[in-house]
């Protein structure tokens, strides 16, 4: 099967990153030395890891052009923009003083949003080219930790007299 060397060590770079599934980890890796070891069943193997994988947080299967970041830098994305939509979503929701005045740019149509849902994968939209961008420049190391390493948080809601 043409490009089946290329597509498996992408996934077995993804499979590697860290808090993978152990136990899901190790079936992909036998569907991997299968494959390796019956080119006849590369494609019915193929399909079958892409069934597994598909959907995961960074997977190296999803539509639309492939990612050229390293599978733990696409895990890491995709995690801060789900907890950012997540976070955007219920923020939202929370006030329709928000609904109100949280509106789409102009250039998407402009109005209300249709719900938290949507209000939260815009901005989750957002995340992901920014996240990507700071990768690209090096100002951005990949890790999630490395994102609020800088940040400092007080715990103090004084105000400045």
């Amino acid at each position: 099967m043409e490009g089946w060397q290329a597509r498996t060590e992408e996934v077995s770079e993804f499979i590697a990153t860290e808090g993978f599934d152990e136990q899901l980890r190790q079936v992909i890796q036998f569907q991997i030395n299968f494959g390796n070891e019956n080119n006849e069943q590369q494609e019915r193997v193929w399909d079958s890891i892409k069934s597994m994988i598909r959907g995961l947080d960074g997977s190296p299967v999803r539509r639309g052009k492939k990612s050229n970041l390293p599978a733990s830098v696409n895990v890491a994305i995709d995690n801060v923009v789900g907890d950012v939509a997540s976070l955007h979503s219920n923020f939202f929701n929370s006030n329709p003083l928000l609904q109100a005045v949280l509106l789409k740019h102009g250039k998407s149509g402009g109005g209300a949003y249709a719900s938290g849902d949507a209000y939260g994968a815009s901005v989750g939209k957002k995340t992901r080219t920014l996240l990507k961008r700071m990768y690209d420049e090096g100002t951005w190391n990949g890790e999630v930790g490395g994102l609020t390493a800088s940040v400092m948080i007080s715990d103090s809601h004084d105000e400045e007299e």
